[in-house]
């Protein structure tokens, strides 16, 4: 007897209380997370020094220069102890102890610790001045310590030994890097790398972050005075962030971006706009850059880099300054990112949002790997075994260099091709090389083995380093239509694929309903009766910003009188009608009393921002009579217009939307529809605190198998399943439904 099981009546209305019940949840701990982080407990009596500390992390940034006042005695016993202060100052602090002979009276402390550390107080929202705690390229003398500073570039030179801790992904690691030396010689640089396209930009509320601001602070000027673009950022996307505004206002923003960059193209130079659930991108012409909207009201720039995943990318331009986070700054110092189980587990709803494995090896590639502290690494050794088998568990003691040293093994005895997938074996979480460390130890053995050329794969392994397209952090679950970024690049061309790949998406949803589960919402054999699926839309296009989110000038339906329902319910159809010409729609099957609670919170959300409440789920068949609440399971569009395209415009919608991305996710393949209940547990359990320790020693333990898959091989040999599977995947039945879909 298979161990699966098909949905029946009870799993929907389950599934409708889990999600309830965590939406519900997760509200509940964000407002105390937001209440404690404003008005900080403190449950002990601080000594005088600690109270002197918390006094200096209040103060503007220009009195960040109060630690050297400080006698050293006291300065060298406390320090490390004290994180609300601004790292300028804490390594001017440093500095000064340095050669000190009492600071070392003090306990030695570790610096990408304390950073850490540091991070927490820059969250908490208790100082209200945002530039507080950030590093800027002012702070390079105080920061960039073993560094030189000329004319025309600052030098940083790195560590000659290993950092404490466990380095990986350092063989592409530079012995010392040149940035920009001010903020003056940045702004020309980034005039000449963006193509001048944000050339007269209103910057007020505009904020410019991640690759190519650090490829910008890197291309320093040639020896004889000319500007330079350093190639490994050629492709970047200039990705923007709005900040400070409501989404109205953030709209007119956008508009005035593309408006700028309209008018900075050549004379006939065709434009495009394209949108998915998370950014809006203006396209030209190869090779000039590609402007990518992020969809995120941010609260101000300081909240954009603390979202960021990897170190070396919290940095920003906002017209006039460029500004970094401690982390980043030290990036630049090691040229490591510090590893945080936040790269593995966050999403779009954390303070620090997950990582991708292209992003990651993308900027190996770049040279900046990744560091394991040292407090994880011993965590190792007490913290106590994962597995339920046993109500006495021991401890884990697992030693990473040994692991690693088993998989590079593992992986050496492969032979040479290109990698293209991992399939972990536990269902929803496949296909993610970060999923165990196991898996992605493998990984890195394959990335060592391309840098020091020992294979050499075809094509680009690693695709895309697009920080806002990946399937587990994007609402609609895949990336943009592919396309290449080349001298062949055409608008037209492009906007074709768009319509090919929204049917094509649609039409394999539908492929796999072998169980006719659709076929009550007038969906049969493959084949859609009612034409209703076809407005499917997971990204569109348009010539336009205005063509793309619509006019807000077009005047509105005149407010119906409640006693003519029919006038009503016609107007309320007609406004329906002229949002869905602009919304993304994306296919949901869902309980029906989610769909009611749904639309009602974000109704109340709406109407508490004071924006015009649209529907977020209506019925995609018409005529369907799974409509009523008290129905099983309905079949939806998500509409995300333009107000609710943002995020963090409400907590409310963010959780709504979260939960809606889960059962899409449950039923992204119809086929697979066993166990409803336990494969929408799996979703939420995504969204789960937890402790960074105990997490991470699960990350080492789990030892879960995988399935490689190799492509574009370099030596034409006959490939047999023994080559993909170890010994004990072939008593799973699943593989050999999967293997035939590989050959």
């Amino acid at each position: 007897m298979s161990r699966y099981r098909y949905p029946v009546k009870e799993d929907f209305g389950e599934c409708f209380r889990l999600a309830k019940e965590a939406i519900e949840k997760s509200l509940k701990d964000h407002q105390e997370l937001v209440s404690r982080r404003n008005n900080p407990l403190v449950d002990y009596v601080p000594r005088l020094v600690d109270l002197a500390a918390e006094r200096l992390g209040s103060l503007s940034a220009k009195d960040s220069d109060s630690l050297d006042d400080i006698p050293p005695v006291i300065l060298g016993l406390h320090i490390w102890k004290w994180h609300k202060v601004s790292y300028a100052a804490f390594r001017r602090g440093l500095q000064s102890l340095s050669s000190d002979p009492e600071f070392t009276k003090g306990e030695p402390g570790d610096l990408d610790e304390w950073v850490l550390l540091n991070e927490k107080w820059l969250r908490d929202g208790s100082h209200i001045e945002w530039r507080h705690g950030l590093v800027t390229l002012g702070d390079g003398d105080s920061v960039f310590q073993n560094s030189t500073r000329n004319p025309s570039g600052r030098t940083i030179t790195r560590p000659d030994s290993p950092l404490p801790g466990y380095e990986i992904l350092a063989d592409a690691r530079e012995s010392h890097i040149t940035i920009q030396p001010s903020a003056k010689a940045f702004k020309r640089t980034f005039k000449h790398i963006s193509d001048g396209l944000l050339k007269d930009l209103d910057w007020s509320n505009v904020f410019v972050a991640g690759g190519i601001v650090l490829g910008t602070l890197l291309s320093v000027d040639t020896a004889d005075g000319q500007p330079h673009r350093d190639p490994r950022w050629a492709s970047s996307d200039i990705d923007v962030y709005i900040y400070g505004l409501p989404p109205k206002e953030a709209n007119k923003k956008v508009k005035h971006v593309f408006d700028t960059f309209c008018a900075n193209l050549p004379p006939e130079a065709p434009k495009l706009v394209v949108r998915n659930s998370t950014t809006i991108t203006f396209y030209s012409q190869y090779p000039l850059r590609r402007i990518q909207i992020v969809l995120k009201l941010a609260e101000s720039p300081k909240t954009v880099l603390l979202n960021f995943d990897l170190d070396i990318c919290a940095m920003g331009w906002d017209g006039r300054t460029l500004w970094m986070l401690p982390r980043t700054a030290r990036a630049l110092e090691t040229g490591c990112n510090v590893f945080t189980m936040g790269l593995i587990h966050g999403h779009y709803l954390s303070d620090r949002r997950a990582s991708t494995q292209e992003r990651i090896f993308k900027y190996a590639d770049k040279g900046y790997g990744i560091r394991i502290l040292p407090s994880y690494i011993s965590s190792l050794a007490t913290r106590k075994s994962a597995s339920n088998d046993s109500t006495t568990k021991a401890p884990l003691n697992i030693d990473l260099v040994s692991i690693m040293a088993e998989q590079r093994d593992w992986t050496t005895k492969k032979k040479p091709g290109a990698l293209r997938d991992i399939m972990h074996r536990k269902g929803d979480r496949a296909l993610r090389y970060l999923n165990s460390f196991r898996i992605f130890a493998r990984c890195v053995t394959f990335w060592e083995l391309v840098h020091r050329g020992t294979i050499r794969p075809k094509g680009d392994i690693w695709a895309s380093t697009d920080y806002h397209q990946d399937a587990v952090t994007a609402y609609d679950g895949a990336p943009n239509p592919p396309y290449k970024w080349d001298k062949d690049f055409s608008v037209p061309a492009f906007q074709w694929t768009i319509h090919k790949t929204n049917v094509a998406e649609i039409s394999e949803w539908i492929s796999t309903d072998i169980n006719s589960r659709l076929e009550e919402f007038g969906v049969a054999d493959g084949y859609d009766n009612g034409n209703d699926l076809a407005k499917y839309r997971r990204t569109m296009c348009a010539p336009t910003i205005v063509a793309l989110l619509g006019d807000d000038q077009t005047p509105k339906p005149s407010k119906p009188k409640p006693s003519k329902r029919k006038k009503r319910r016609a107007d309320q159809t007609a406004t329906e009608g002229q949002a869905e010409e602009n919304d993304l729609m994306l296919q949901v099957l869902l309980p029906c009393k989610f769909a009611v609670y749904a639309n009602a919170l974000v109704a109340q959300a709406q109407a508490q921002a004071g924006l015009p409440q649209t529907r977020l789920l209506t019925t995609l068949v018409s005529d369907s009579d799974m409509v009523e609440p008290n129905a099983v399971e309905g079949l939806y569009f998500w509409h995300i217009g333009k107000e609710l395209m943002w995020q963090q415009l409400d907590r409310r919608i963010d959780e709504v939307f979260e939960m809606l991305y889960a059962f899409r996710k449950v039923n992204e393949h119809l086929r697979e529809n066993y166990d409803q209940v336990s494969r929408f547990r799996q979703q939420l359990a995504r969204r789960e605190l937890y402790d960074e320790l105990d997490a991470f020693a699960r990350w080492v333990q789990d030892e879960s198998m995988t399935l490689i898959v190799y492509r574009d091989y370099d030596l034409r040999a006959d490939y047999s399943r023994e080559d993909f599977f170890s010994d004990d995947d072939y008593d799973d039945p699943r593989w050999d439904d999967r293997w035939d879909d590989y050959f």
